[in-house]
């Protein structure tokens, strides 16, 4: 602990935006810092949702968007943290690298040591923002990623890094009875380019259809919910139901009974079943979804294919990677010291 800060780390990530997966991952980063030593009044998260940070984490919170607050948090901070996602990329929005590549620059002047841990980089398209993106994880004094890909775009750069399971792998598990309720497929599908939805929905109907399967939609986002009720009423998916898992009861989170295999398309969505043990085809809209593919021997949907759902023994074993990520996280964090 550096005598005059009032945290140790600093927070950093979309946190505060509804969507599961990046709430999942502040869940993540707060309890493994826990597990470094690191207590909760020691930690400051920046966050579009200050109230509910701190409600759920039990942390302090600034806005995100109040420079002026996160200036005044990092200059109390010892250490800030990107604490997973993909920040660093420019395919959802080419404000995402500004965003981060600003705060690493305002934790240098405020002399708050940047790192960051659960990465992945890319895609990056525009020339500014592969500028950016560089530019700040060579500020980072330790760096952390979670694909292979990330890991070579940083060797370009002549950066290194470690690379470790997503965070959310060092959570537990959800809740899950495969022999409870009707047989059904868990389906996840967010808004994408292409016609990608068009075509899973199009996909998983036949193959529910050829097997007497229902389907249920799981979206961990508003905006996955209204892309399936969307394609729901052009036809082209039936479900039984959607379950919206919201980010504030995130710990009354199941999948339904039954499930005899899913299809995903948002990461978390792939790594919440496969935590459960769930049958999994992933659809890798994204190389952060390839990178988690690659990791667990997933197989992968693309257009054009037909759906198949792979024996639940055809995924690798997953039971070291909830101590892959608490060891690497910690041996990371401590390599910082006390400085």
């Amino acid at each position: 602990m550096e005598l005059g800060r009032r945290f140790d780390v600093a927070l950093c990530g979309y946190y505060g935006f509804g969507n599961l997966g990046d709430e999942l991952l502040a869940q993540a980063a707060v309890r493994l810092l826990e597990g470094c030593g690191v207590q909760r009044d020691r930690i400051v998260v920046l966050s579009n949702d200050v109230a509910e940070t701190t409600r759920f984490l039990g942390t302090a919170a600034v806005n995100r968007w109040n420079m002026r607050d996160v200036f005044a948090a990092l200059r109390e901070s010892r250490t800030l943290l990107l604490g997973g996602g993909g920040l660093f990329q420019d395919s959802t929005s080419f404000r995402s690298p500004l965003y981060y590549w600003g705060i690493v620059r305002m934790a240098k002047l405020a002399n708050c040591r940047p790192w960051c841990f659960g990465q992945s980089v890319g895609p990056l398209n525009g020339t500014l923002q592969r500028f950016l993106a560089r530019d700040a994880l060579s500020a980072c004094e330790r760096r952390g990623v979670r694909d292979r890909l990330s890991m070579e775009t940083l060797a370009g750069w002549g950066l290194g890094a470690v690379l470790s399971p997503d965070l959310v792998f060092g959570l537990d598990s959800l809740p899950f009875d495969g022999k409870a309720g009707e047989p059904r497929l868990a389906l996840n599908i967010r808004p994408w380019r292409n016609g990608l939805p068009e075509q899973v929905a199009e996909k998983v109907g036949e193959y529910a259809r050829s097997r007497g399967l229902s389907v249920r939609g799981i979206a961990l986002a508003e905006e996955d919910a209204r892309t399936m009720e969307e394609l729901g009423c052009r036809g082209l998916l039936e479900l039984e139901g959607i379950d919206r898992w919201n980010p504030g009861a995130r710990d009354s989170l199941a999948f339904p009974g039954g499930c005899m295999g899913a299809v995903g398309m948002r990461l978390h969505f792939c790594i919440l079943s496969a935590m459960a043990g769930i049958p999994l085809l992933s659809v890798p809209y994204d190389p952060k979804v390839q990178g988690f593919a690659e990791m667990l021997n997933v197989p992968t949907w693309k257009p054009g294919m037909a759906i198949s759902i792979p024996a639940e023994d055809r995924l690798q074993r997953i039971s070291g990677l909830r101590e892959d990520v608490g060891r690497i996280f910690r041996e990371t964090y401590l390599s910082l010291g006390e400085r």
